[in-house]
């Protein structure tokens, strides 16, 4: 299959942006550079035959999440594990992406860099945002006022 025609480093980048993460930050994870994360992913798109980075690390997902007989660790695409032909050194980039934070916040964070909000939370973020904006600009306006209301009662 062409999945075995790609080397370890295309397949934790691969990997990598599935989890998901851009470019940048595979390469922040990994140590490589920008340049040589985005080599591996134009080569892993040639070995495989596919136009998209994405569709490439789909298509190694779906090879290597079909259990082997031989395998005692579980699927690492299920969130559980590495998978047991990663080496412990490749190993801690991955797992450190899996387990970063699980607070969903309105803004990209590393390991996380989509919008994954659900229709509520995305309608609720900037209404929170506002409020506070609203309370903070009402404390500046009172605190200006009475500011103003003693100096005018130091200057009589």
């Amino acid at each position: 299959m062409s999945i075995d025609l790609l080397t370890k480093r295309e397949k934790e980048c691969l990997r990598l942006l599935l989890v998901p993460m851009r470019a940048k930050e595979i390469a922040d994870t990994t140590g490589l550079s920008v340049h040589t994360v985005n080599e591996h992913l134009k080569s892993a798109r040639r070995k495989l035959g596919t136009s998209d980075s994405l569709s490439a690390a789909q298509m190694l997902r779906n090879a290597e999440d079909t259990p082997k007989k031989s395998d005692t660790n579980e699927s690492v695409w299920r969130g559980e594990v590495v998978q047991p032909e990663t080496s412990p050194a490749e190993a801690t980039a991955f797992e450190a992406a899996l387990t970063t934070g699980s607070i969903s916040l309105p803004v990209a964070t590393r390991g996380r860099p989509w919008n994954d909000l659900s229709l509520g939370w995305r309608l609720l973020w900037p209404l929170l945002v506002l409020g506070l904006v609203a309370i903070g600009g009402g404390a500046i306006v009172a605190g200006a006022s009475e500011l103003s209301q003693l100096v005018v009662k130091l200057s009589h």
